[in-house]
Formats: structure tokens, C-alpha cells, sequence
């Protein structure tokens, strides 16, 4: 008799540890991508590894077009900034394909323009209620049609996500008129190039069951927006 009560205790026992324990599972995914955006938005995209290449290409992404791969979230540091104050701001790329998609980020930092032409990672800034227009910085940038340089190139897996940080600074937000006032920032991240690995392979690569692939790097090409955000500078602006 004081056996089964002592199973009956463990047993119940086990069957309340293990609710409690899917109760806070939950609650963690609830809470900490909130509190840590990093856990929701996930690693850094410079961190992700290069493609491998060769033979190492998903057959799930091989035969999709990606095209309508990629997404942007844009997400500042907060909306209101003091004069001569630089805006830090967090882009997020999310993969929303069934296969994993190569991004290339080049090297260099992104460009202020709201030039459709420019490649790369750029931010388009518009002042609202009108006013003097908004200048491009004199920078542009195109990918190569070849990328050698496998520290650009950086597998995002299927339905994940990564992020980007960067800090626009004031001297290069004063340079193209963006000072007091209220504006909107988009972010947009343009490739056109899906790479050619012959001047790079071996001589002899007979490498690989995708035909395709002896032509392509498989790198994404496209263009992707972020959504919009509102921010002041030298006001105070409440959505």
C-alpha cells in the first residue's frame, strides 16, 4: 500500500516538473527574443560561412529561382535622436525560401543613396512634410562577376534569419542635408551578379550533378525593401 502512494507521488511528480518545464520553454520564447532581439533576429550575417561549393549545393535551392527569397526588417535604436547624434540602426535579412540562399555583403560600408542602381546595402532617407530633397552620397558600388573573396559570401539557411549593425554618423548624415527635422529611412539590399566560378575552379572541375552550377556561384539576385521607419532629429516625434 505505501509502495503505490510513493509511485503515485513520483509519477505525479514527474507529470508536474514536466508541465512546469514546457510552461517556462514557452515563456523563454516568448520573453527573450523581446528582451534579446538578437536571439529573435539571429546571428550576425558576417559570421555565416561561405558556401561550399563544388558538389555542396542544395538540391532545394537549385531548383527554385529564390527570386522572391529575401525579406528586410529595419529596426532603430530608438526614433528620436539629438542634434549631431548618429543613428544606430538594425537591419535583419530573413530567408523565406525552402532552400538556403547566398548573400554577398561586400566589405564596404552602405551607401545613402536612394539610387536604384547602386548594389549592395543601402538606405534611402526622405524628409517628411517635404522640404529641400535629400542628396546621394557620392558613392556607388556593383558586385563583381566573380567572387574571389569568400569573406563576402555567406550561406543563410532556409526560413532562418540574420543581422546587421551599423551606425549612420552625423558628419555623413549632415553631408547630404539630413540634420533637424523628421524623416524616413528604408533600407534596401540589391544583387546582380550570381557569380561565374571559372576563373576560379580548377582546370579540371568536373565537380558537380547540377550543370548550372559549372556556370552560376548560386549567389541571390535581386532587390529586397525593408519596411519604412519614421525618426527625428533635433525634435520630438511620437508615432
Amino acid at each position: 500500500m505505501a509502495v503505490g502512494r510513493i509511485r503515485g507521488r513520483l509519477s505525479f511528480t514527474r507529470q508536474g516538473l514536466a508541465v512546469v518545464l514546457a510552461i517556462a520553454v514557452l515563456l523563454g520564447l516568448l520573453v527573450f527574443p523581446r528582451v534579446f532581439p538578437e536571439v529573435r533576429d539571429g546571428p550576425r550575417c558576417a559570421d555565416l560561412a561561405p558556401p561550399l561549393g563544388g558538389n555542396n549545393r542544395s538540391l532545394l535551392a537549385f531548383t527554385s529561382d529564390q527570386r522572391g527569397a529575401l525579406d528586410l526588417e529595419l529596426a532603430l535604436d530608438k526614433i528620436n535622436f539629438g542634434s549631431g547624434e548618429g543613428i544606430r540602426l538594425r537591419l535583419t535579412f530573413i530567408n523565406e525560401d525552402q532552400g538556403p540562399i547566398i548573400l554577398h555583403l561586400n566589405l564596404d560600408s552602405p551607401i545613402l543613396t536612394a539610387n536604384d542602381a547602386v548594389a549592395g546595402i543601402t538606405f534611402e532617407i526622405t524628409r517628411v512634410g517635404g522640404g529641400a530633397p535629400i542628396a546621394d552620397q557620392g558613392r556607388t558600388y556593383q558586385p563583381p562577376a566573380t567572387f574571389s573573396n569568400p569573406d563576402t559570401l555567406h550561406l543563410l539557411g532556409s526560413r532562418a534569419r540574420c543581422n546587421e549593425e551599423y551606425t549612420l554618423s552625423a558628419t555623413d548624415l549632415a553631408a547630404i542635408g539630413v540634420t533637424d527635422g523628421e524623416y524616413r529611412i528604408r533600407a534596401y539590399y540589391r544583387n546582380t551578379s550570381s557569380g561565374d566560378p571559372r576563373p576560379i575552379q580548377p582546370l579540371d572541375a568536373t565537380a558537380t550533378p547540377y550543370p548550372q552550377y559549372a556556370l552560376t556561384q548560386g549567389v541571390w539576385v535581386g532587390e529586397s525593401r525593408s519596411n519604412e521607419v519614421r525618426f527625428a532629429i533635433g525634435a520630438v516625434f511620437s508615432p
